[in-house]
């Protein structure tokens, strides 16, 4: 083990022979399972055919663990997708599912989405299933939105809802509003609530839910909102100066009482970049008239 720890620290490509020697029969367990990680920190290529031998046929379910994530950083393409969707579909190991989820959608194996398509609306474990929808979103795999919908909405576990719905704001936003509406409005959970709202934003309505978003109570969401509305407005770049009284000098101002301290602090320094000055009044701001 020592030499592999500092194999590891000095990046030792010279120790790669005997890292595939232990990785490959070594009787320890853990040493087999630091010699896949020390070879996949090493960026060892020549060991491609070893990782899917340790993934296939290992006993430990580490070591299958680590040579899953091998080839997923490495990106080491596959000549049978089997090697990939046999373990996903078939190792009892939770881990070594995941893990095997994330690589797929890490080297880009289109083909399986189907395979990805079945884990999350099957496997038992939230940890597959989320990593089952992230890789169906790299994958681009539209086909999954169907899938992805109903996670997001029905899923039992706030993790995967949550990867659904990231996932469904990458490949079909502009499809999936009534989802992302019904999670925004539903949702037990305030980053699932922000990322449903995030994929109304991503959608042709965007004006809209900017609009609704700052009338939201949730105070992230609200910021997130006053952002996006900041962002639509882009003054830096427009030459008319907004005068005091002008609509979007008024919400500012009413930003100034929001509840939200960083909400306040955002409208303040926006109002001063435009020539305004503000002033504290206890917890809140004011426009100082000229």
């Amino acid at each position: 083990m020592a030499r592999i720890e500092r194999a590891m620290w000095e990046r030792d490509d010279g120790e790669i022979p005997s890292l595939r020697e232990w990785a490959a029969g070594d009787g320890n367990e853990r040493v087999r399972e630091r010699a896949v990680g020390a070879l996949t920190l090493l960026r060892d290529m020549g060991s491609r055919m070893l990782f899917f031998d340790r993934l296939s046929a290992d006993a430990s379910p580490a070591v299958r663990r680590a040579a899953a994530d091998a080839i997923g950083t490495l990106g080491i393409p596959v000549d049978r997708i089997d090697r990939l969707t046999g373990p996903l579909q078939k190792d009892p190991d939770v881990m070594v599912r995941a893990e095997c989820a994330r690589a797929i959608g890490r080297i880009g194996a289109r083909q399986a989405a189907g395979i990805l398509i079945y884990a999350l609306a099957g496997d038992p474990s939230p940890e597959v299933r989320a990593l089952s929808a992230d890789a169906l979103a790299r994958l681009g795999a539209k086909e999954g939105g169907e899938i992805l919908r109903s996670a997001a909405l029905a899923d039992g576990n706030t993790v995967v809802r949550l990867a659904a719905v990231r996932a469904l704001r990458h490949l079909s936003p502009q499809e999936s509003i009534e989802t992302f509406r019904a999670v925004w409005r539903e949702g037990p959970d305030t980053d699932l609530r922000l990322e449903a709202y995030q994929g109304l934003l991503a959608t042709r309505e965007r004006s809209e839910w900017i609009r609704q978003g700052l009338e939201e109570k949730d105070p992230v969401v609200r910021a997130v909102a006053v952002r996006e509305w900041l962002l639509m407005l882009d003054l830096p770049r427009r030459k008319d100066r907004l005068v005091r009284r002008s609509g979007e000098i008024l919400m500012l101002e009413g930003l100034l009482k929001d509840p939200a301290g960083n909400i306040r602090e955002m409208s303040r320094g926006v109002l001063e970049s435009l020539g305004f000055k503000v002033r504290a009044t206890g917890f809140s701001y004011a426009i100082v008239e000229e």
